[in-house]
């Protein structure tokens, strides 16, 4: 039997535009698909030194905020539909 200490991170490379590696964009959209974003450790490039639940929450926090600016801008907003159109 084998088992990891580390949880999984960076299977969804966080990139910018133009970064052929990358699977989401600054704002963790997944490429082309609208409406798709990864919220999760899976968007850090690499293992941090300390466990990745505090990070991930952060991450989790930083994109409801993202998500809350953007429909501000907008004007968007009401009932999660499932859809997203930034």
């Amino acid at each position: 039997m084998a088992t990891t200490g580390f949880h999984p991170i960076g299977t969804c490379k966080m990139g910018c535009h133009g970064d052929q590696s990358a699977v989401v964009d600054p704002q963790l959209r997944v490429g082309e698909v609208r409406g798709l974003r990864v919220v999760d450790a899976s968007v850090m490039p690499s293992h941090i030194s300390g466990n990745t639940d505090a990070p991930a929450v952060m991450i989790a926090e930083s994109v409801t905020d993202m998500i809350k600016q953007s429909e501000s801008v907008t004007g968007k907003g009401g009932p999660v539909s499932g859809r997203e159109d930034n």
